[in-house]
């Protein structure tokens, strides 16, 4: 059974190449999601993605012996911490929306009826809940899922499933708690549009996570 993030962290601790090696590829999609939403449309026509996700990575890989955390929270705030220094270093880290467009990130447990100011989600035909349910769907217990592993990252590995206009979206709505207004300006559409693509990704996502038993976001205690 293969190990979790807390076993991963402990054998690299201990100097095992290969479990530091588990524990990137564990938080790619994830790096991959901050690093998307971090450079900006703009800026991804002139930077390669997947250069600066590598980029990251090799950073995590030099600057581990350095990281003291013990939990999965720790990693994930030293993940992103990692990932925002090398896009200043870039010089392409200027695009940060202002913080008059901020709302604050939505809770991933936080009922997605009304959400953004527009219709409830029932009416877009999402039955209830938080993103927080739609996450665990694909998992035995909710409860369970929420304490064993961090919502960013379930979130990160889920949206790979999505088109990324619709994962982009999500993101920046639920992690970064941006607005539908500042969401629009950033990717030049309006809000209504950014409001269907929320709804559609949110739809795409539950189907996705409604999968056959032992779903892309099982994880199983070793």
């Amino acid at each position: 059974m293969a190990d979790g993030p807390l076993e991963l962290m402990s054998k690299a601790r201990a100097g095992q190449s290969e479990a530091l090696g588990e524990l990137c590829s564990l938080y790619r999609n994830y790096l991959r999601m901050v690093v998307r939403t971090g450079l900006g449309p703009r800026l991804r026509e002139r930077v390669e993605l997947s250069d600066v996700v590598q980029e990251a990575l090799v950073e995590v890989v030099r600057q581990f012996p350095q990281f003291t955390g013990q939990t999965e929270a720790a990693l994930v705030g030293w993940l992103r911490r990692l990932v925002g220094q090398k896009l200043a270093d870039l010089g392409r880290y200027h695009n940060r929306v202002k913080r008059a467009g901020e709302t604050g990130a939505v809770s991933l447990d936080a009922p997605l009826g009304g959400m953004g100011g527009g219709p409830p989600a029932a009416s877009e035909g999402i039955q209830g809940g938080s993103l927080l349910d739609v996450l665990a769907l694909s998992q035995t217990s909710p409860s369970e899922a929420a304490s064993r592993r961090e919502l960013t990252v379930l979130l990160a590995d889920a949206l790979t499933e999505l088109p990324e206009s619709e994962a982009e979206v999500l993101w920046l709505y639920h992690v970064d708690g941006l607005s539908f207004e500042s969401i629009g300006a950033r990717m030049g559409v309006s809000r209504k549009t950014i409001r269907g693509l929320w709804a559609r990704g949110l739809k795409s996502l539950k189907r996705t996570l409604e999968g056959p038993p032992g779903g892309s976001l099982r994880y199983e205690e070793p």
